[in-house]
């Protein structure tokens, strides 16, 4: 006790030597920072009453008479603020000296300047011609000296700088050596004796970040520390001395099976509200007391599960990335040789017809080819024009005409063919027929009968709307907003499921609107709002 009050009063001793050095410091850098700005003031002054010199007489040559007068306010003015402030002796002998008498030479160099303004006297003009030379040796002589004593001012300052940092180092020193070591020394000592006492297990306990559950041989729960009360939302007092661990840990251990309670492994957890989550348990046993036989460390991994989840989603896009690319490559040959068969017959015939039929397939080929393209570049930035929306969702209907005329569905349209809207056309026109797409495929696995599609284009105010609707029997996600996450789909044949997290990707990132999903009567609906203020529109 007597040791540790020695170093607390060595420690506030060391303390206070620092802040006062500190503030010590502070106050010589202040008032070297001030000097140095008078200094720089004084030496600007004198060395600018050696150019106003060179002015007078200049202008006193040419007749300048009204820049003349300002000069020579300003040197008498410049000359009176210097001879007031307190001087050095070397610069008292220079201003009011025998020798030199700068003071005497300005003030007659000034009554003759003024003389010859007054009265254009020539005397005087020829007095300052004469003197000028003569007044600025004599002035070069005052501008050394402020320069000397600048500079000297400054080192003297930085003298007194350097002893405070000597003094500030040997006082870290001296804390090191006999407050910190000491202290060190005795912190381990008490750390030592502290393992050998319960209090300090508790201590352990309490501030792991696992949930730490002891429990007895009659798996009574005898440790509960904060983070198990974090996790599993009991309190303290509603678990200890009872048999609850198989309500929270739902997994079943046989605390006579060592070997299996020595294994890290993985369980269900469940908290005070009935949620269940993922959780890591290890086990250690203590025979050596009897009350104690099982210590459980458990920690919360539901971050961890949701990180993994998101790992494999993600390598599930690289996949298909890859699928994308290859498909590209396979594709792009056979998609140009279709093109120039088209074009070929196109040229070639004269029904009429088989021209038009063959126009169209070049433009279903076009558009296959720029899909390809997008999906392959679809995380790379692409230029947006402004363009009718009507236009992507036509080329969405020509992708898809066959499929509607084959299902027998009656396409219903309410569109504005005046709104325009920035962004990419094709982006959009995917995600019109991502959105038909789904409801044609549920139209033809539900054997939906009168099946029925409307799209609906409109502006309002502030925003351009574009809804998709059908009669397929709605969505049976739930919640209906999960219908957007990646590779969540209840189609029962094959698919990638990203078609409309791709949409609404799009539609936030390319467009910055949004896309909602609600189920209507006796189906879906989909709403695409974009907003009119979008960025580079002008």
């Amino acid at each position: 006790m007597h040791e540790s009050l020695s170093l607390t009063k060595r420690y506030i001793l060391a303390l206070t030597i620092i802040a006062f050095l500190s503030i010590l410091a502070f106050f010589n850098l202040s008032k070297l920072l001030s000097i140095q700005s008078n200094d720089a003031q004084l030496v600007n002054m004198s060395g600018n009453q050696k150019i106003i010199t060179r002015e007078i007489a200049f202008y006193a040559i040419y007749y300048k008479i009204d820049k003349l007068k300002a000069k020579i306010i300003e040197m008498e003015k410049t000359h009176n603020i210097l001879t007031s402030l307190k001087m050095s002796s070397e610069l008292h002998s220079i201003y009011f000296g025998q020798d030199i008498n700068l003071d005497e030479k300005v003030k007659t160099y000034l009554f003759h300047a003024k003389r010859f303004y007054v009265h254009r006297d020539g005397r005087s003009q020829n007095y300052v011609l004469k003197n000028s030379e003569k007044l600025l040796l004599d002035l070069e002589k005052a501008v050394a000296v402020y320069l000397n004593e600048a500079s000297e001012n400054t080192r003297k300052l930085q003298k007194v700088e350097t002893y405070i940092l000597i003094l500030t180092l040997l006082t870290l020193l001296f804390e090191a050596i006999f407050i910190f070591m000491p202290a060190n020394k005795a912190i381990n000592s008490r750390t030592e004796e502290l393992i050998e006492e319960k209090e300090f297990s508790n201590a352990v306990i309490e501030s792991s970040r696992n949930a730490i559950i002891t429990l007895d041989s009659k798996m009574r729960i005898r440790t509960f520390n904060s983070e198990a009360e974090k996790i599993f939302k009991y309190t303290k007092e509603e678990m200890l001395n009872r048999a609850k661990f198989n309500e929270i840990v739902l997994d079943k251990y046989n605390i006579e099976d060592l070997d299996s309670l020595n294994r890290v492994q993985e369980a269900i957890g469940k908290d005070k509200n009935g949620k269940k989550f993922p959780i890591r348990i290890s086990f250690g046993t203590s025979r050596g007391n009897k009350d104690i036989a099982i210590v459980a460390n458990i920690q919360d991994i539901s971050k961890e599960k949701l990180n993994d989840k998101i790992l494999e989603q993600q390598a599930k896009f690289a996949a298909l990335g890859e699928m994308i690319a290859i498909i590209a490559h396979q594709w792009r040959q056979p998609l140009a040789q279709l093109n120039f068969n088209c074009m070929y017959i196109r040229k070639k015939s004269k029904d009429k017809e088989i021209i038009e039929e063959t126009i169209a397939n070049e433009e279903i080929i076009q558009f296959m080819s720029e899909t390809i393209t997008n999906f392959q570049d679809f995380y790379k930035k692409s230029d947006n024009t402004i363009f009718n929306p009507m236009a992507s969702i036509e080329q969405a209907l020509k992708i898809l005409a066959s499929s509607i005329k084959l299902n027998q569905i009656e396409l219903k349209k309410e569109i504005d063919s005046k709104i325009k809207i920035f962004g990419n056309l094709n982006s959009l026109a995917q995600i019109v027929l991502s959105i038909i797409q789904n409801s044609i495929d549920i139209i033809k696995s539900d054997k939906i009968e009168s099946p029925t599609i409307s799209i609906t284009l409109k502006d309002s105010e502030k925003h351009t709307i574009l809804t998709i609707s059908d009669n397929a029997g709605g969505i049976k996600i739930e919640p209906i907003k999960d219908v957007f996450k990646p590779f969540n789909t209840k189609k029962e044949k094959a698919s990638t499921g990203i078609g409309l997290y791709m949409s609404e990707i799009i539609i936030k990132n390319q467009f910055n609107g949004t896309i909602e999903a609600r189920n209507i009567e006796n189906g879906a609906e989909f709403t695409i709002i974009l907003p009119h203020n979008l960025p580079n529109l002008g």
